[in-house]
């Protein structure tokens, strides 16, 4: 009976949690399962190798780039990456910006990113959630060195909306994976059910 009202108090207190963003660097270690407390599922791998697509699957819904990318993978089409992941990742074509826009509930988005050029140089990725930003800086080395970023919301009703990563040379992005955040009806109708539960007990 403590446990089962300890977690729904932890609960009610989520959805009151204050509204916002927050952010995770994994550096070359390969992604956890979670971001922020978020459980998230990983994009499906996509086979139309060299197509220039402007939108793709992240594993909860589509995300949309701000200019065509090119699908490639790791280890054929794409040299290098980091912690031993062999799957699709997405050149920017020579630009050194990308911005990747989010449908609608997404509380949780990773990725990571490596530079074309074999060196280390600077990327900067900043988060939005429509009425705020946070940006954070790794500096990935083009050779093996891919660096990953998970972005998270911190309080319920709020979605991320955009990541936007600027770099000193051109890059690719892959690697991704989202989850969902309930809003805070359901995380309140939850607790109070948790709380129901608890008191049979």
């Amino acid at each position: 009976m403590k446990t089962a009202l300890a977690c729904s108090t932890l609960i009610a207190f989520a959805s009151l949690a204050p509204a916002g963003i927050g952010v995770e660097t994994y550096g070359t270690a390969a992604p956890p399962r979670w971001a922020g407390g978020i459980w998230v599922h990983r994009a499906p791998f996509r086979d139309d190798m060299f197509a220039d697509v402007t939108e793709t699957l992240d594993g909860l819904g589509t995300i949309t780039f701000s200019t065509p990318c090119s699908v490639r993978q790791v280890g054929s089409s794409w040299a290098t990456w980091s912690h031993g992941y062999t799957g699709n990742v997405f050149y920017t074509n020579g630009y050194s910006s990308l911005t990747m826009l989010m449908d609608s509930g997404h509380g949780a988005f990773q990725f990571y990113a490596e530079p074309n050029p074999f060196g280390v140089f600077r990327m900067t990725a900043t988060g939005s959630d429509g009425s705020s930003t946070l940006a954070s800086s790794q500096f990935p080395d083009g050779d093996s060195g891919a660096a990953g970023w998970g972005y998270y919301t911190t309080g319920g009703g709020v979605h991320l909306v955009s990541v936007t990563v600027i770099s000193d040379v051109d890059f690719a992005v892959g690697e991704f994976s989202a989850g969902w955040f309930p809003a805070p009806a359901s995380l309140s109708l939850f607790a109070l059910g948790g709380l129901y539960a608890g008191r049979r007990r």
